[in-house]
């Protein structure tokens, strides 16, 4: 890529890069959301939720090393070299990984840091068995070729003890986040695609979409077990009953899937589903 000489110059390179694979993947989304887009993969200081949850499963700064796949513009390692953490990115796209390389000289961070980021797809990953005590996965594993075999590779490269941390969406939702779209849930493609055609859409970006489900997630996290297995926890219940407790509110049985189906009633056509899961890992 062409130099950018300034942290301006660098962020302008990054809102036309996404613009541009936006309108080739997506076409025309809303205004607002690309530019909150942009904001996302700029700023570092958004992902400071992704390091309390870090802190939430016990992995502390200079203890556990940790990977970030499909680590995206880097902003999350970023944040968590700069908090003392060992970590690590991985990204198969080659203009992000040298954008990242551009962001830390620019930004004056230690050269070493650039060492951090690693350019291969997540079906084989570049680091040895039990390589990592914590690997997240953040809004990636519907993109990837094959979903199963990223699966099998994290848990392949996590130490017994650590975990792994799944969020992505649930294609039995009623929109798409991607295209801006109200959505079927589980579209056919074939389908999908008249529909896409109709709006002058392009199809393209469909084409890089994998339809993963908490039930399909669950079942490759299954297949994956084969020396080990897996305590799984579902973080957005976990965030519920801690938010009851908080308030001293009783957590009732069938609380939490009498908000989960108030929640969904309320972004019906408007607002994805997701996946969000934790795996912690123990021997059998």
């Amino acid at each position: 890529m062409a130099q950018p000489a300034t942290l301006s110059e660098l962020r302008q390179f990054l809102h036309e890069r996404l613009a541009a694979g936006r309108r080739e993947y997506f076409g025309k989304v809303r205004e607002a959301w690309s530019q909150a887009a942009d904001d996302y993969f700029w700023d570092e200081s958004q992902q400071a939720w992704r390091l309390q949850a870090l802190r939430r499963h016990g992995v502390c700064p200079g203890m556990h090393r940790v990977l970030d796949l499909a680590s995206g513009c880097g902003q999350f390692v970023l944040l968590a070299l700069r908090e003392g953490y060992d970590c690590h990115g991985l990204e198969p796209d080659a203009w992000r990984k040298a954008f990242v390389e551009r962001k830390i000289e620019l930004s004056g961070y230690p050269a070493a840091w650039t060492e951090r980021f690693h350019q291969r797809a997540g079906e084989s990953l570049p680091f040895a068995d039990d390589s990592f005590d914590y690997v997240s996965s953040f809004q990636t594993l519907e993109h990837v070729s094959d979903p199963r075999k990223v699966i099998a590779e994290m848990v392949r490269i996590t130490r017994v003890g650590g975990g792994i941390h799944l969020m992505c969406p649930d294609y039995r939702s009623t929109f798409e986040a991607h295209y801006q779209l109200p959505w079927l849930p589980l579209f056919p493609k074939s389908a999908a695609s008249v529909y896409l055609r109709l709006l002058g859409r392009p199809t393209k970006g469909l084409e890089t979409i994998q339809y993963t489900t908490r039930p399909r997630i669950l079942s490759w996290i299954a297949e994956a077990e084969i020396d080990r297995y897996f305590l799984v926890s579902d973080e957005d219940q976990v965030a519920f009953g801690n938010a009851l407790r908080r308030r001293r509110l009783p957590n009732v049985p069938l609380a939490y899937w009498l908000w989960s189906l108030w929640k969904l009633a309320g972004s019906f056509a408007r607002q994805e589903i997701s996946v969000n899961l934790f795996l912690r890992i123990a021997r059998k």
